[in-house]
């Protein structure tokens, strides 16, 4: 079954998401999108804390028409807890290329989820170690905050 964000959840997404997505980044043992990896050899994937992946997680792309702004927004639908999260949007040109990355994710944990490791791609620049993912599990923690509820601690900019 297809998550469907409603507005307000979307406002807070692109709130956190201010800058579209660039594309997948590959390190020595996750492909990343955005703030979103998947293990290349286990059965997991993580936005700062890591989930067990389930059958039924899926990828996909969705466009988006809100508050003077369109995009396609890039959703990660986990099947478990927490249900789902939005790695990122890319404008509407960039649509094919949002969907050859959700295709490449999916074709990759559905190789998880048989027990087979990642294939060789090397099609996908290497993440650069930097302080950034840091900085979006900072983001990705307050955002789960406020889907519950609560007040973020703080909001980084």
């Amino acid at each position: 079954m297809s998550v469907t964000l409603t507005d307000e959840e979307l406002r807070t997404e692109l709130y956190f998401h201010t800058n579209p997505l660039v594309q997948i980044k590959e390190a020595k043992d996750e492909w990343w999108l955005g703030t979103w990896s998947l293990s290349k050899f286990d059965r997991t994937w993580r936005v700062g804390y890591g989930h067990q992946l389930v059958a039924g997680a899926t990828f996909r792309t969705f466009p988006f028409d809100i508050d003077g702004k369109r995009g396609i927004g890039v959703l990660f639908e986990s099947a478990s807890e927490p249900p789902w999260y939005m790695a990122g949007w890319v404008q509407p040109e960039r649509e094919k290329e949002a969907e050859a990355w959700t295709a490449f994710l999916n074709s990759e944990i559905a190789n998880r989820l048989a027990d087979r490791p990642a294939g060789e791609n090397t099609t996908f620049d290497p993440h650069d170690g930097s302080t950034a993912a840091d900085i979006e599990d900072q983001r990705a923690m307050e955002r789960m905050e406020h889907r519950k509820g609560k007040q973020p601690s703080k909001l980084v900019k």
